[in-house]
């Protein structure tokens, strides 16, 4: 039996994450939204962050972030709130329509992206969860764009 290479490994991440990156594009214009503003929303999903704390997230500048915030800003979806006991320090907060459109999308994406999954056994499902999990670890890639936590 012939063992897996580097080159097909790394053609398999290659693929996978094409096919997620695709999916997620295609579920956020169904929702009006860019994936860039979809991905912001699952990132404030769980819990409002600072604007410093986005951008390293996003791996932007806060110049590039401000952008981004502001279209979100505009459309109703986040807004800004002040940080207690720092004036000029605010965080970026999901708004209802916000976290409405946060959770309409998390469940479209989850449900498009779970039936790819479909053809593998309860079993492989679970290994195939192990394995993103202990790759994603061990690569040192921040927890912080995780599932929306807004539904």
């Amino acid at each position: 039996m012939s063992r897996p290479n580097a080159d097909d490994d790394a053609a398999a991440l290659i693929q996978l994450s094409g096919l997620v990156q695709e999916t997620f594009a295609r579920v956020a214009d169904r929702h009006d939204l860019t994936p860039v503003q979809a991905r912001l929303l699952c990132v404030l999903g769980d819990q409002p962050r600072g604007m410093a704390e986005l951008a390293r997230i996003f791996g932007v500048g806060k110049a590039n972030l401000t952008g981004l915030v502001d279209r979100a800003a505009q459309r109703g979806l986040v807004e800004r709130a002040p940080v207690p006991g720092d004036r000029r320090a605010f965080h970026v907060v999901l708004t209802d329509e916000g976290r409405r459109s946060a959770g309409a999308f998390h469940d479209d994406v989850t449900g498009e992206l779970a039936g790819f999954l479909a053809a593998l056994t309860p079993g492989a499902r679970s290994d195939f969860r192990a394995a993103a999990i202990t790759v994603t670890h061990a690569s040192g890639h921040s927890a912080a764009w995780g599932p929306c936590r807004a539904c």
